[in-house]
């Protein structure tokens, strides 16, 4: 069947054994099909279940493929996680050179369960040399295999049989078996597990094996999680699989499906993917491959605009040309009758992104609601140590530029202390920040206010085009109220050793006190992505996290400053 794409080429075939796989080089062209992210946002309940992670892509390597229709031999560069000679492949290709091919997706594989006749024997020492298993054991084994019966005998469905057959026999000969333990001898033999079973090449042949489909489909639809699945062994998930891909396919392209049914997180098959693999398209009425192109569109613009959700109206005008106003309708409620969007106020969600926003203000809310509190610092003060003072050699133009700092970007004109440095400033040089001043002109009134809010608020969010001074002002907030309680336990100190011989009625007393103390103000310091929070992290030296990682690990925060 020719690609529906008519620049590329189908290339059906086996793979041929390559001496040197060589990785993914800069002269090689890269895949011009985006590869679709995963879900941005996990539930923390999925995370904390056990299942199963999307893992890497594997890396882009050569493999050399001989077409079945040209008997051609082709060179193709993409992304391979099989490579044994014992796979046949079907790929759509594009040229890159003379008999050079590139990758148009991923390929699907089909196992020659008969060993490539008459290649057994040497398909077999490849396969089993794959496996881990010892190059004198191989020789053995093919040798006892020729001695009692041939290689013609030899394939993939009695492989198994064949192997516990060779291992029993060297075993009744009092030989070393190398790879059993005296408590697998000690079981019946249909139960004996030989380790070359437990290798990643021996299950994905057996799997191949038991489920066809499988093997040709899931490489194409979830390659983040194909191997990882092929490592898992898990019989039962592949049976689920097997039945999802011959009745109803189109579930694979919902994480929220493949978590509750399979149990894979950040699973969803492309409806590019799908387009791949026309059989299963087949499978699919109008409404469900709708839905599929809807879903698909959805995230797309999300992810453009940034957005939690689109417009109904703006979502139906970019798909007018692929469907009708009443499919749109209709596919839309397809998906929202499987809980995949949701959608309000002509607002269509993803339901993840619906219910991680939710969340996200949910947990802000209940910030919010808890009793204001109140940190005793001079704002001005605070903004007094973030004022560069003018060099004695600076130009006249600087001491202009310095009398108006509102027209200069407060992160590019401003020297910030590490917090090291500020501690010296105050203890080594005898200064105090308390004698920092800066003059009413010189101050920025939004850095006023936004430190005030700070300072009274359980919640506060700042917010400023780049450069405006957020990560600064919050930086030498914390910064100056950690010197300030540095300040304070020295001079505690200091006075305990001046009055070691108080009353032992002082010390009772003083112990009391601290016990009915308040508990220590605590702050979580958040930004909107993880470029913001590291940021952030590195200017206050103090954690900060994304919001997203608040609400997945429930942080017990009582004070929220996100910037």
């Amino acid at each position: 069947m020719a690609p529906l794409n008519p620049g590329l080429r189908e290339l059906r075939g086996r793979l041929l054994p390559l001496k040197d796989l060589v990785e993914e080089s800069d002269n090689c062209l890269k895949e011009d099909v985006e590869e679709d992210e995963g879900p941005v946002f996990v539930d923390a309940e999925e995370l904390c279940s056990g299942g199963l992670k999307a893992g890497g892509l594997p890396g882009r390597i050569w493999v050399r493929i001989s077409d079945e229709n040209t008997q051609e031999t082709c060179d193709v560069f993409g992304r391979f996680p099989l490579t044994g000679p014992w796979w046949r492949v079907k790929v759509d290709v594009k040229p890159m050179g003379s008999r050079n091919y590139q990758v148009h997706g991923f390929p699907s594989y089909f196992l020659q369960s008969d060993m490539s006749p008459p290649s057994q024997k040497n398909i077999c020492s490849l396969f089993l040399k794959d496996c881990d298993v010892s190059s004198d054991t191989i020789t053995a084994f093919l040798a006892w295999v020729n001695k009692v019966s041939s290689y013609e005998d030899l394939n993939f469905e009695n492989l198994r049989e064949t192997l516990r057959i060779f291992y029993k026999e060297i075993g009744r000969k009092g030989q070393k078996q190398p790879t059993q333990t005296e408590q697998e001898e000690s079981l019946p033999e249909y139960k004996i597990r030989l380790p070359v079973e437990c290798t990643v090449p021996f299950i994905s042949v057996m799997t191949a094996l038991q489920f066809p489909k499988v093997m040709e489909f899931l490489p194409v639809l979830l390659p983040r999680h194909f191997k990882r699945l092929i490592s898992s062994d898990s019989e039962e998930v592949f049976e689920k699989i097997e039945e999802i891909l011959g009745t109803h396919p189109w579930k694979l392209a919902f994480s929220k499906i493949t978590y509750r049914e399979l149990k894979l997180l950040q699973c969803e098959a492309s409806w590019t993917a799908f387009c791949q693999c026309r059989p299963l398209l087949e499978l699919m009425t109008d409404l469900q491959k709708n839905g599929l192109i809807i879903y698909s569109k959805l995230k797309e613009m999300c992810r453009e605009y940034g957005h939690t959700y689109v417009k109904e109206a703006d979502l139906t005008l970019q798909l007018l040309d692929q469907m009708s106003f009443h499919d749109v309708w209709q596919s839309l409620k397809f998906l929202k009758d499987i809980e995949v969007v949701t959608y309000t106020k002509s607002c269509v969600f993803p339901y993840d992104l619906y219910q991680a926003e939710r969340d996200v203000a949910s947990s802000i809310g209940d910030l919010m609601m808890r009793p204001p509190w109140r940190l005793h610092v001079n704002v001005k003060k605070v903004l007094a140590t973030i004022h560069t003072r003018k060099p004695e050699n600076a130009s006249s133009d600087d001491a202009v530029s310095e009398s108006k700092p509102e027209e200069t970007s407060l992160e590019t004109s401003v020297d910030v202390p590490t917090t090291q440095d500020s501690g010296d400033h105050i203890w080594d040089n005898g200064e105090s920040e308390d004698d920092a001043e800066i003059s009413e002109d010189q101050l920025d009134q939004d850095q006023v206010a936004a430190l005030e809010m700070i300072c009274s608020n359980a919640v506060t969010v700042i917010s400023g085009k780049g450069g405006c001074g957020k990560t600064t002002i919050v930086s030498h907030l914390f910064k100056h109220i950690q010197l300030l309680e540095e300040r304070e336990v020295k001079k505690a100190s200091e006075d305990f050793e001046q009055d070691q011989d108080v009353p032992e009625e002082w010390i009772t007393f003083t112990e009391q006190s601290l016990l009915k103390t308040d508990k220590v103000i605590e702050v979580l310091l958040t930004a909107p992505t993880g470029k913001a929070a590291g940021l952030l992290r590195q200017k206050t030296g103090f954690s900060a996290y994304t919001l997203c990682q608040v609400i997945l690990d429930s942080y017990p925060a009582l004070n929220l400053v996100t910037c």
